[in-house]
């Protein structure tokens, strides 16, 4: 376990903002003399896990939610709520495929609420300049538009959160680097998520060293343990129970790049 107790302390190095990848070429260089500044850090577990107790907790709630009738499938893009010109904004962004509203193909609605009211409209969000270029106002249930709204803005965190950690590398140097990825790409948060895929590694001249974990979201959330892999010095480790948890537990991330 010492090579890998070595790896994941210089992993630590640097997803935590401690020392950058050059650090790593001075000649004065001792990592054993380094102590790892944890400060604003998140272990890579705790990351994971934490986004699954939020999402649990929204989807419970999207769940007894009142639908607005919209369409066969919704996939949500953003919110956003601001003041412009004195008036109070809220903007639920959603992508529609087979829309019920409107007799196109897909469409992209805003549910937009201003100073208190409901006015929604469908767009392609092309230039307005181009022929194709559309925005109809849409006639939806306020009531149910605004518990839509209240919804999302109080999970603006997971929502933001999500799309960032949906399919990204959240953290990259040229040498070293951390990839996630929420079913495989091909999430959509309102219909439910399944796993998530976490990986990071080291690319060298010489070696290679390589971790991906595949974590089950859900109530059954844990570690698929069939589907992780580890390798060390261009050599694959034995990846039991004991040695993911031991990564995924003591690798940490400064939480600037969680989100």
């Amino acid at each position: 376990m010492e090579k890998l107790d070595k790896y994941i302390k210089e992993c630590n190095l640097v997803f935590t903002n401690t020392i950058d990848r050059l650090d790593f070429c001075r000649v004065d260089f001792d990592i054993d003399k380094i102590k790892v500044d944890y400060v604003d850090s998140i272990n890579l577990l705790h990351l994971v896990s934490s986004f699954n107790k939020l999402y649990l907790s929204f989807k419970k709630e999207y769940d007894e939610l009142d639908k607005l009738n919209l369409g066969k499938t919704i996939e949500i893009l953003s919110f956003g709520k601001f003041d412009y010109n004195g008036d109070n904004y809220r903007n639920l962004i959603l992508y529609i495929d087979n829309p019920f509203i409107t007799n196109r193909e897909d469409t992209i609605l805003y549910l937009r609420e201003i100073n208190g009211e409901i006015k929604p409209f469908i767009t392609n969000n092309i230039n307005p300049f181009d022929k194709k270029y559309y925005r109809e106002t849409v006639k939806l249930n306020s009531d149910i538009a605004k518990k839509y709204l209240n919804l999302f803005e109080k999970y603006s965190l997971l929502l933001e959160t999500y799309n960032h950690l949906k399919n990204n590398q959240i953290f990259g140097d040229g040498t070293n680097s951390i990839f996630t990825v929420i079913d495989n790409g091909n999430s959509n948060l309102l219909e439910g998520l399944k796993t998530f895929k976490l990986s990071f590694g080291s690319a060298y001249f010489d070696a290679e060293y390589y971790a991906e974990f595949l974590i089950n979201l859900g109530d059954n959330f844990g570690l698929d343990y069939d589907n992780c892999k580890i390798v060390l010095d261009c050599e694959n480790i034995k990846t039991d129970e004991e040695v993911c948890r031991k990564v995924l537990n003591n690798v940490y991330l400064n939480k600037k790049y969680a989100k």
